[in-house]
């Protein structure tokens, strides 16, 4: 105890923790060693699998080698509402990641918390695959294999991969529409292409503010007389209302060529000569045929009249919807034969007149002759 009058002394520091200091026999760590040991301890194993943590981002060249592949580019952050457009060389994969966290968009109800993905060849065969949550990224390689060889291979499903277009060949240049719950904050996605291709990738988490072509894009056409065409299709909508309205409508009309075939029913034209999507129509034509105003549909319906048809022609025709807010959206498409039934003159009208003249003379002869015999012989 100190003195009267004495300040107290400070408090003796814990004994050392080296051998050196330890009495004969003592095995263990000095006393009061055991806290300053336990923190030791502690700042040695702060990461993963008993490793020590260096504070540095996950090395994910082991698990996530194809990321990795000459033939991936880097990952490129595609923000929402944003539209992307890119060329990509045959077997590349290009990669995007996606993040939201718009606390008022998270907080819809589920049947508006939802995430729009859309791919969209412009020319080529592109194929979209997404890994939500986190990485790795979707891998392409996993499930198409020596493409373009003899040992080709194609194999579902692919690693890392939640959501995919379909890789069977079947709808090669057609879009990819994924419309997906919007249940996490992070999407990977992979956009793979089997032949030198263009495309157009767009992410949109409002919903609302894109158009959704009427009646599933159909089209209908009608002859009105030889050189013209009237098209008609229903207005498009949205889900939820209230968020965009349609802005206008874009008409492309293009005459076919003698072979000009669709690949199969899915496909519209094929894949070197897209007409169904909106950068393809913007490929394949000069230019709109006309623009037609929203407030121009009545009763429901919205037409379109196209003059200067050839007969017996083959046309292709289709229509895009835009929205206030600048997305498009292209309806299905329609191939249509012009076939008008014309009758024309063989001859001039004064040799009409001369033919008309001999053969009333020759009638009225026949018709006297007639008289004349039953007068003789009647």
């Amino acid at each position: 105890q100190p003195a009267a009058g004495q300040p107290p002394s400070p408090p003796h520091p814990p004994p050392p923790c080296d051998d050196a200091a330890r009495p004969a026999g003592d095995e263990g760590p000095a006393a009061g060693c055991w806290a300053l040991a336990g923190a030791a301890e502690a700042r040695e194993d702060l990461g993963l699998a008993g490793q020590p943590d260096t504070f540095s981002p996950q090395d994910l060249s082991q698990v996530c080698a194809h990321q990795t592949l000459p033939t991936v580019a880097a990952s490129v952050e595609i923000q929402d509402g944003e539209t992307v457009y890119e060329k990509i060389m045959k077997n590349q994969t290009h990669r995007y990641f996606f993040r939201s966290y718009n606390v008022t968009t998270m907080n819809q109800p589920d049947q508006y918390r939802k995430l729009i993905i859309n791919l969209e060849p412009c020319k080529g065969v592109v194929y979209l695959f997404v890994r939500k949550t986190r990485q790795c990224y979707p891998n392409p390689y996993s499930c198409i294999t020596k493409l373009g060889t003899d040992l080709e291979r194609r194999t579902k499903p692919c690693a890392w991969t939640h959501f995919m277009s379909e890789t069977d060949r079947s709808r090669d240049g057609t879009p990819t529409f994924f419309e997906v719950p919007l249940s996490s904050t992070k999407y990977y996605l992979s956009v793979y292409a089997t032949e030198n291709s263009a495309y157009t990738l767009t992410v949109l988490a409002d919903i609302g503010a894109f158009p959704r072509p009427g009646n599933n894009g159909r089209i209908y056409a009608r002859q009105l007389r030889e050189l013209q065409v009237q098209l008609s299709w229903d207005p498009a909508s949205f889900n939820p209302r209230g968020i965009s309205d349609v802005k206008q409508y874009w008409v492309y009309s293009s005459m076919l060529l003698d072979n000009d075939d669709r690949t199969n029913m899915a496909v519209f034209m094929r894949p070197d000569k897209i007409m169904n999507t909106v950068c393809g129509l913007l490929n394949n034509t000069d230019r709109e045929y006309i623009r037609i105003p929203a407030a121009d549909c009545e009763g429901g319906v919205c037409n379109a009249t196209i003059d200067g048809v050839i007969t017996d022609k083959r046309y292709v025709f289709n229509v895009v919807v835009e929205s206030y807010r600048g997305y498009r959206m292209a309806y299905a498409g329609l191939i249509m034969r012009t076939d008008w039934e014309v009758i024309r003159q063989a001859a001039s009208d004064k040799t009409l007149a001369v033919i008309g003249a001999v053969s009333g003379s020759v009638l009225g002869m026949v018709v006297i002759i007639y008289f004349l015999m039953l007068k003789v012989y009647g």
